[in-house]
């Protein structure tokens, strides 16, 4: 079974934790821009959430397609709308993956322990999104892959 959908919001990377301090114990938590694109991920994949979170191994996808640079000519937009260009530098790309995943864990599988294949990519798009793709990797599929 494969899952596809796509996020039709700008990818956000996954921002390093905040800290306050609560007496004796300090309590980390999430800057306000990660938890709020989180939230908004795992409301489109609710739309296309299997009945119960995937629990076999599985082979995530993900496109981010990313904003050309406003201060880049004419002909080097073009050159990236042709996949000529691509966006080498920062966020960095882990950055993007680890904020889709957490956003997924829990609604399209039971833990991000699961995924055994990762594939991702960062392109530029006049359209920013993410595309996501979830395949269930079931034993006889696996030994045909090799």
């Amino acid at each position: 079974m494969t899952i596809k959908f796509t996020i039709n919001i700008p990818p956000h990377p996954q921002e390093r934790p905040r800290f306050r301090n609560l007496g004796k114990f300090t309590q980390t938590y999430d800057p306000p821009k990660s938890k709020e694109y989180k939230k908004k991920i795992a409301n489109v994949a609710k739309m296309y959430a299997p009945g119960t979170p995937i629990s076999v191994p599985l082979q995530i996808k993900l496109i981010f397609f990313v904003s050309i640079p406003t201060s880049k000519s004419k002909a080097w937009k073009q050159r990236a709308l042709l996949g000529h260009e691509f966006p080498a530098v920062r966020p960095d790309i882990d950055n993007y993956v680890k904020a889709i995943l957490d956003a997924l864990n829990g609604i399209m599988f039971t833990d991000d322990g699961k995924i055994v294949e990762l594939i991702s990519y960062k392109r530029y798009s006049d359209r920013p999104r993410t595309e996501v793709s979830i395949t269930e990797l079931i034993p006889e599929i696996q030994t045909k892959l090799f």
